[in-house]
């Protein structure tokens, strides 16, 4: 498994403690630290994809969390990951949703647009022909439920007041709001998928 973005590592950790073979990338701009046994397990370099070497790893599973709208070409990003996956791997994303309920409700108050680092925003279709592009085969698009609950009280927040430099969530009064309001955002979200507002790709490279 290789991971774009792994910032502290919490999630290549689960899968080396199923026993996983692990690496990953990571640009450091969150200044998070690594434990040294995580670092001493896995295969790790520091940049973006793109930094790691054609051939330096091969995995079943390239897995990136949030990481993709962050990206100045996408197109470039999944084209590398292509180098990175054995035949027949996988590569998932996770993004935010452009065509989700939440940019119409709340436009620029939008959780999701206080990122200033989030460059680029996809829809389903968008991300699914992105995929496609590139050359990826038995490509799905779909819509999270359980991803970013407090979604929804961080953009009432920002709504009513300007945030600080921190963000809205940085605030424990709208992080309580978004915890006490998670089981009904999550029961809309069941009820409506435009509700959600992180899209799932999932692709698969099969060599020519």
């Amino acid at each position: 498994m290789f991971e774009i973005g792994y910032g502290s590592g919490a999630l290549l950790r689960r899968f080396a403690e199923a026993g996983v073979e692990i690496g990953g990338v990571d640009p450091g701009q969150l200044d998070v630290g690594v434990d040294a046994a995580l670092r001493d397990q896995a295969s790790l370099w520091q940049g973006t994809i793109e930094d790691v070497p054609d051939g330096a790893y091969r995995a079943d599973l390239v897995f990136g969390v949030h990481v993709i709208e962050h990206v100045a070409d996408p197109l470039r990003a999944m084209r590398k990951a292509i180098t990175l996956l054995v035949d027949g791997g996988r590569l998932v994303l996770l993004t935010p949703a452009a065509d989700s309920w939440g940019l119409t409700a709340y436009g620029s108050a939008w959780w999701m647009l206080e990122d200033p680092t989030h460059i680029r925003f996809f829809t389903e279709a968008s991300l699914e022909e992105a995929a496609r592009r590139v050359g990826f085969q038995n490509v799905r698009v779909d819509r999270l439920v359980l991803d970013s609950l407090t979604v929804d009280a961080a953009s009432v927040a920002r709504m009513v007041r300007r945030p600080g430099p921190a963000g809205a969530l940085a605030s424990k009064a709208v992080l309580a709001a978004g915890l006490l309001t998670a089981p009904a955002v999550a029961a809309m979200r069941l009820i409506s998928p435009r509700t959600r507002p992180t899209l799932r790709l999932t692709a698969e490279w099969l060599a020519p």
